[in-house]
Order: C-alpha cells, then structure tokens, then sequence
C-alpha cells in the first residue's frame, strides 16, 4: 500500500473506533445537479502530502474533526473538488467557502490522485441510527470506478442489488492475494481478529478497488 493510501486507510479506521463518540459530518458530491452526502474523504490524501494547504488543523488525526466539509462533482466523468467549507465558530450550519489554499486561480480541480470504487446513497436515509451517522442505508445507491479522476464505470442499484453486489465483491476479495495482506496488516494495528472479517465486509468497496462484475 503506497504511503497515502496507508493515510487513508488509517483515517477510515479511526472514523470506525471513534464515531459513536463524535458528530460526524459528511462530504457532499453533485451528481447530475444534485448534491448527495458523501462519506469518502479524498482530501486528506492530498493534506497529507501538502499540510500546508490545510484550511483547519486536524486535532486529532480523524476525519471526523477535519474541521472542513469538501464539495465534489462528477462532470463529463470527472471528479473534480468544486469547493471547501469551514463551518463558522464550529456551527455546520453557517458554511463560508475557503477555497483559496488549494484552487489558487483555478475554479476547480480534477481529482487526479483518486482510484477506486465508491458509493453514493441516493435520496434520503431509510435506516440510520442516531450513534452511527457515518453508515446510513438507502434505497438507491450510486456506484463508480475511477482511475486517477476518471470515471471509468458506472453502476446504480437498488438497496437490494446493492447488497448483492457487496457480497458478490466479498466472495470474489475474500480468497484473494491483496485479502490477506490486508487481514494481516490490520492484525498488526492492534484489531481484534473476530472484528477485522466483519470490517472488511463492511467497507469492501473500498477495499476490494475494482469492480468485479463481468461487463
């Protein structure tokens, strides 16, 4: 795993341990002119590698006290950051635009650095709970693969087609090389191993990288 991804990696774990203690605000991203919540934090690999251009200082290395809501588009099958927000005296509900460290002259910027597979819950929630805003469920999702900003596949499901697909990604990750490297890295985080099958379940999208259905 490349040294940003591992960033990330980490920042996802940290989101895991600690959201039940915390408010956790998501990301947005505009699709087709709609803005959706969004719960994949691209930003921070590019903050890892330029910490300058930070708009907040991370307290304590989570995403959820990034101190910034990141707003992203899909256009012409391209990600691009459209805008960052900094909640006013911590409210996040009075967001002023703080764009100046990152775009400089430009308006938006492609999302060059991001690979792989993620999803957008479309509409409203139809099951979440209060403890746990990081993973609410929804009845329609939206999934895409990218290649450095480029989205290179498309695919949008219902909430039951979507489980299907999580466990046909499952079956096709579990057996794999890049699996058990994986189960053993995060053995030597300090996971326990009854937690980490569950885990990697849970977010196999994100870890699997790659859509495994046949075209």
């Amino acid at each position: 795993m490349m040294p940003y991804m591992k960033h990330l990696y980490l920042l996802l774990l940290f989101t895991v341990q600690f959201l039940t203690a915390q408010n956790y605000h998501p990301d947005k991203i505009i699709i087709d002119g709609i803005t959706y919540d969004y719960r994949y934090h691209h930003l921070e690999v590019y903050f890892n590698h330029y910490p300058e251009k930070r708009p907040v200082i991370n307290k304590d290395s989570t995403i959820i006290s990034r101190g910034y809501i990141a707003e992203y588009e899909i256009k012409d099958q391209v990600l691009y950051l459209k805008d960052i927000k900094i909640p006013v005296d911590g409210d996040y509900k009075q967001l002023v635009s703080n764009t100046n460290t990152v775009f400089q002259d430009n308006k938006t910027m492609k999302m060059y650095w991001v690979n792989g597979l993620y999803d957008v819950g479309l509409g409203d929630p139809i099951i979440t709970s209060p403890a746990d805003t990081l993973n609410p469920v929804f009845n329609n999702y939206y999934i895409f693969e990218i290649e450095r900003g480029t989205i290179i596949r498309t695919n949008n499901f219902t909430y039951k087609q979507y489980k299907r697909f999580k466990d046909y990604q499952w079956e096709r990750f579990r057996y794999s090389e890049d699996y058990t490297k994986l189960y053993k890295k995060m053995l030597r985080t300090g996971i326990p191993e009854e937690d980490i099958e569950n885990h990697i379940y849970y977010h196999i999208l994100f870890y699997s990288k790659r859509n495994f259905l046949k075209k």
